[in-house]
């Protein structure tokens, strides 16, 4: 991920697994009985990161609006690579914990072909503790990004 359109692609990448994560959790929320808290918790850690993804896509394309492009240099072009490896990182973590909430044995099977949620729902599976920690490591990716647009912005 050294070059500007891998950066690119990893960007597309989360910006359609946050998509899918977020469909996935508020069906599950809404149509499973005795959902987790924590499952709501996700998708809306995942929302307020869409906007940053796309805030970050606009950046690499140079249209981001309201940036200083004199403040370039307060960023190393690797420290962003470093923190999009992370969001890589827990969004895989997210996206497999989720597809074994759903009954799903790996990330490529068809959420659409999932047939009726409740039958397939497992919530041993989802381990509160466990999500708690990638809630964190959400959290933590999204105040990183999030400083650096404030530099890039201000």
């Amino acid at each position: 991920m050294g070059d500007p359109l891998s950066i690119a692609a990893s960007i597309a990448g989360l910006i359609t697994i946050s998509a899918k994560i977020v469909e996935m959790a508020r069906e599950l929320f809404d149509k499973v009985k005795d959902a987790p808290e924590t499952i709501m918790r996700v998708r809306e850690e995942v929302e307020n990161m869409q906007p940053i993804f796309c805030q970050v896509h606009l950046l690499l394309n140079g249209s981001g609006s309201g940036l200083n492009r004199g403040n370039f240099t307060m960023i190393s072009i690797h420290n962003l690579m470093a923190t999009l490896t992370g969001c890589v990182i827990v969004y895989t973590r997210l996206e497999k914990k989720v597809n074994e909430v759903c009954g799903f044995n790996d990330a490529t099977t068809s959420w659409r072909g999932a047939g009726v949620i409740a039958d397939r729902v497992k919530w041993g599976l989802w381990r509160h503790e466990e999500v708690l920690v990638i809630i964190e490591d959400l959290q933590r990716q999204k105040l990183s990004l999030n400083m650096m647009l404030t530099i890039l912005s201000w």
